[in-house]
């Protein structure tokens, strides 16, 4: 079943073309836990005694906004939720219909206008490695299909984002690619660094499984993880004997015997 075919890259073809439609948001509406920061661009509303629209308050490099009549309000480092709890307190003692409550005579809407944009660099083994201006709701993903992905030799599985000298994070991007867990699709930040190592160890897997390709395996990971990423066998694999061609490592190879075959029982195993 493991053989030294030809195959492709597992991932590999995902960043292989290039299209808008990946591309992170670039306007409202975005999750209740982004924070804000200087670039961004926020539109207010009130609405009931008082009539007032400010579609246009930019987010100083200071990280103020200044909104007529109410003055100048710090809003760096806070989410959307942290702002609305600000906003009751400096407009309701402006306008006196603001207030929590049923008895409430002039609400308001917060939103996000447009995104500021962050650089952040592609270094490593990075098809087209070099700094990219992206959305502050970018993640690794995102900024790696600017690049064209992992170069040829690149890792699909260590990819680490690196902030302020120390690591953030250790991005692994089978759990994109495969649906599993995103929670590590971290955001990335004004000049954060995202370092692509040397690939790990790869094997081929071919014949009876639904996505022959050659996988990059961590250390520990074993074959019944290699059929996993490969999606299973297929219905009509037989299971009681998968063979595996190995290179057999410089140390321990003899004359004439530098590759070895193994068969493996995986219903037994």
């Amino acid at each position: 079943l493991i053989q030294g075919s030809i195959l492709p890259v597992f991932g590999r073809s995902v960043f292989s073309g290039v299209t808008t439609e990946f591309q992170p948001v670039v306007s409202g509406p975005v999750d209740s836990d982004y924070t804000l920061g200087p670039g961004d661009q926020l539109q207010l509303i009130l609405i009931g005694d008082v009539e007032l629209a400010y579609p246009l308050l930019d987010v100083t490099r200071e990280g103020f906004i200044v909104i007529p009549d109410v003055g100048q309000i710090f809003v760096n480092g806070l989410t959307l939720g942290d702002l609305t709890e600000q906003l009751y307190a400096r407009l309701g003692a402006v306008y006196s219909g603001v207030r929590r409550g049923a008895d409430a005579t002039t609400t308001f809407h917060v939103a996000l206008g447009s995104l500021r944009s962050n650089l952040v660099f592609l270094v490593g083994d990075v098809t087209r490695p070099a700094g990219y201006q992206v959305s502050s709701v970018a993640n690794v993903f995102n900024a790696l299909y600017n690049a064209g992905g992992p170069g040829e030799q690149g890792s699909m599985r260590s990819i680490e984002v690196r902030r302020g000298g120390g690591l953030v994070a250790e991005v692994d991007l089978y759990d994109y690619l495969l649906g599993r867990d995103t929670s590590n699709g971290i955001r990335l930040e004004q000049n954060d660094r995202v370092f692509v190592p040397i690939v790990g160890s790869q094997v081929s897997i071919d014949g009876l499984v639904r996505r022959p390709a050659v996988y990059e395996l961590k250390q520990g990971e074993q074959l019944r993880d290699l059929l996993s990423f490969a999606g299973g066998p297929r219905p009509e694999a037989y299971l009681r004997r998968i063979q595996i061609d190995r290179i057999v490592p410089p140390s321990a190879r003899t004359p004439g015997r530098e590759r070895l075959l193994l068969d493996v029982d995986l219903e037994t195993m």
